[in-house]
């Protein structure tokens, strides 16, 4: 994790950051900034959600990864010793894999480190998924188009990209596993609040609303499943 101080760490509270208003905190790393979303401090229900924006030439340190790294990158591109990563790139790491993150050219990522929730987390494949040229599935009923990223075979815990049309009412729903959502691009309204591009958010277990879109589309980075704390 980058820091140790706790950060949105209450499951039972929704949390709603506006990372356009945030600024850029300097991480101790030549080159490499963070804004910070969320931080759970537990050896076992241990999180940190960010925001890393790398200079050109910037790099992170080499590490073995003790935890899940996910990554999806926003702006620009990155590499590590596996491969090289542009925009709207999804790459979902095990722990027990070693690399080094580095981006010649600059880029913007949002990044998920998890404590591993199942002890096979560690053999389970590395994903990797460019939104852009993947087959996106179409849900009409919902006025929506969705790319899953993965599913957890143990669980419940599911992640995905969803692209709501414009002028969209969706079902009211609970999230009875709870739910967080990073707005990659567009605007989605509800009940609550509107959450625009640049927006993450996370709703907590039960908490109900009813999502909307109007003029325009919705993208977002959606989670379930491991808010169960």
């Amino acid at each position: 994790m980058f820091a140790i101080e706790p950060v949105n760490d209450d499951a039972g509270k929704c949390a709603v950051m506006d990372t356009t208003k945030m600024p850029w905190e300097p991480t101790g790393l030549s080159g490499v900034s963070i804004k910070s979303l969320e931080r759970v401090i537990h050896p076992k229900k241990g999180r940190e959600t960010v925001l890393v924006k790398l200079e050109p030439g910037a790099a992170l340190p080499k590490e073995t990864l003790k935890d899940r790294l996910e990554l999806f990158v926003l702006e620009g591109s990155v590499q590590d010793e596996h491969g090289a990563y542009t925009e709207h790139t999804y790459v979902w790491n095990p722990p027990g894999l070693t690399l080094t993150l580095s981006s010649p050219s600059g880029c913007v990522m949002y990044m998920k480190r998890r404590v591993p929730i199942y002890p096979d987390d560690a053999q389970r494949e590395r994903r990797l998924i460019d939104a852009r040229t993947a087959k996106w599935l179409e849900f009409p009923h919902r006025g929506a188009d969705v790319l899953h990223l993965y599913k957890d075979p143990n669980g419940l815990e599911t992640g995905r990209i969803g692209h709501v049309h414009t002028g969209r009412q969706l079902p009211r729903h609970d999230h009875s596993i709870g739910e967080e959502t990073f707005m990659i691009e567009g605007c989605m309204k509800d009940e609550y609040a509107s959450y625009t591009q640049g927006t993450w958010f996370r709703m907590a277990c039960g908490v109900p609303h009813a999502p909307f879109t109007e003029d325009l589309r919705a993208k977002m980075l959606i989670r379930e499943g491991d808010l169960v704390w």
